[in-house]
């Protein structure tokens, strides 16, 4: 068998690495034949070895957003894609592309000496299980700046993307949050930690070497685009060069008598998860709202409440995914302890004479004993203070975008959870997605045409939940118009495959338990790979990645 004696990545070495080097045998070829992967073990740092065909290559065997191995994950052309959440990198250089996380992964070199597999690095490289991307030395600029509004993690990528692209403009975040961005993913499923400890970007020098100041709890309140300048919260203005709105989204609050009572709490900042966390040991909680953040919140509470009950205005919760993968999902909950009322709507509220919710009254009468309650009945578009800037709106109070991210307005451009944006791969011309990925996705996107360079490859959703930090749901693509659907599997089980068809051909996934089929389609949507209803039907075990190679 004919095979590359090594392959150099292109991954830069480690700055200033002059750390001891290193060189030691990591198994035998044999061990990985072509076509396949395996996890090694170095000086207690997993490192994964790829033969792609006689092509050997070497990365962190670790995902660098939360630590999943990548074993199993989608390999497919120099890309190999994380199971658990979709992450993907580039085998040579290591970097990450596909979100979400931040972080990428080193590279090794390795060499084949006598069928021997033999690693040749760093103590440095071999001393963490990722990296950040090195950054060309900015250069001083004096222009106005590039003025985001918004903290997120739109915003985050945007940050990192531009300035790896060559964007030297200085970059102001004007941000209502109390931190730099922080990974938000985390409020509803682990609200008790604090902002120090999910912030994305620990270090503050990291904004600083990259000329990004932050101001924060201010908000905005209005934008004249004739004189590029927007008005602060704190009565002052600043003018910008170029505009970037990511404002995201804002509660939407229950609007029954009672709604102002004390221990009702609504989720968007760390700072309200850290109350509910502090609040709901030993309190009978209730959760108003059946889909992503009530029953993320639900799972979270239910080892320390009293009790957690789950208010559904449907049949069964996540309707989105059909009600039998949402009566599945009940059924673990249940076996859990939580209990729901299905179907129900509240009415009312009502509460003690210190002025706590007590009672939460549905519309069938019954009445539910509550100590805490917790609203997620979903968001409206942060967008008032828009309100006669010329900025266009949909009907909704989304930001209308263009496949540049570029608004109606010159030098005015708008990304993540607040705008409505083509998807062209399911040629779709508008469409307004709130997931972490999709977010991090736009900012990426932008920080690439913002400096006029090609964007990096088609956009394509993927989302996940997860509850109990036991079992979840995986979601690739995009249903939007789907006809049909195709299961495998038993949902009320909570494992099984299910495919969102349209004219026929696959266009969304969703996945409860082991499978990596919400990955791999990930990259098959991204390649342009058509999978049908006959190949649906004519799979014996439903894994796709055969369709990659």
């Amino acid at each position: 068998m004919a095979l590359a004696n090594w392959l150099t990545p292109v991954e830069p070495e480690c700055d200033n690495d002059d750390s001891p080097a290193v060189e030691e045998i990591l198994g035998r070829i044999e061990d990985v034949p072509p076509g396949t992967k395996k996890m090694f073990e170095v000086r207690d740092r997993k490192v994964l070895v790829i033969n792609d065909e006689g092509r050997i290559y070497a990365i962190n065997g670790l995902c660098s957003h939360y630590n999943f191995s990548l074993e199993n994950g989608t390999y497919a052309k120099g890309r190999i894609r994380c199971p658990l959440h979709g992450a993907c990198f580039n085998v040579r250089s290591g970097d990450i592309e596909d979100y979400p996380g931040f972080d990428s992964l080193h590279s090794y070199v390795v060499t084949v000496n006598d069928g021997n597999l033999i690693i040749k690095t760093t103590e440095k490289k071999l001393g963490s299980d990722r990296r950040i991307r090195h950054l060309p030395k900015m250069k001083q600029c004096n222009d106005r700046p590039v003025v985001i509004i918004g903290g997120g993690v739109a915003t985050a990528t945007f940050i990192e993307h531009s300035r790896l692209n060559g964007l030297i403009t200085p970059i102001l975040v004007i941000s209502e949050e109390s931190l730099p961005p922080y990974d938000r993913v985390l409020l509803s499923k682990k609200p008790a930690a604090t902002g120090e400890d999910i912030r994305l970007r620990k270090d503050d020098a990291f904004y600083e070497e990259r000329n990004v100041k932050f101001l924060l709890k201010t908000s905005v309140i209005a934008v004249n685009h004739k004189s590029r300048e927007v008005s602060l919260s704190n009565g002052e203005t600043v003018v910008y060069s170029k505009l970037i709105i990511a404002t995201g989204g804002n509660v939407r609050k229950l609007q029954v008598p009672g709604s102002d009572l004390k221990n009702i709490c609504y989720l968007r900042k760390v700072e309200e998860a850290n109350i509910i966390s502090n609040l709901h040991p030993g309190k009978h909680v209730v959760c108003v709202g059946s889909s992503f953040i009530g029953m993320e919140v639900a799972s979270a509470l239910a080892e320390k409440a009293a009790s957690v009950t789950v208010i559904s205005n449907t049949p069964e919760p996540l309707p989105v995914f059909g009600s039998d993968i949402g009566k599945g999902i009940r059924l673990k909950f249940e076996e859990k302890g939580v209990k729901f009322e299905l179907a129900a709507n509240v009415v009312a509220l009502r509460g003690n004479d210190q002025g706590e919710v007590s009672k939460v009254i549905l519309e069938n009468g019954k009445e539910l004993d509550v100590d805490l309650l917790v609203c997620g009945i979903g968001v409206t578009p942060a967008t008032k203070f828009l309100e006669g800037s010329g900025i266009k709106l949909d009907n909704r109070g989304f930001i209308e975008v263009d496949e540049k991210f570029r608004t109606n307005i010159s030098y005015i451009f708008a990304m993540g959870d607040v705008v409505t944006a083509p998807l062209p791969l399911w040629d779709i011309d508008s469409i307004n997605i709130q997931h972490f990925q999709t977010a991090q996705a736009h900012g990426q996107h932008l920080g690439y045409t913002i400096v006029g360079k090609p964007q990096p490859g088609p956009i394509v959703p993927y989302f996940w939940t997860l509850f109990f930090f036991a079992f979840g749901l995986k979601f690739s693509g995009c249903n939007q118009g789907s006809t049909k659907e195709y299961t495998n599997g038993d949902p009320e089980t909570g494992t099984f495959i299910r495919y969102f068809l349209k004219k026929d051909k696959v266009v969304a996934v969703a996945a409860g338990g082991p499978s990596s089929v919400a990955s791999q389609f990930a990259e098959i949507f991204k390649k342009g790979i058509e999978v049908t209803l006959k190949d649906l039907k004519n799979s014996s075990d439903h894994t796709w990645g055969h369709l990659l190679l």
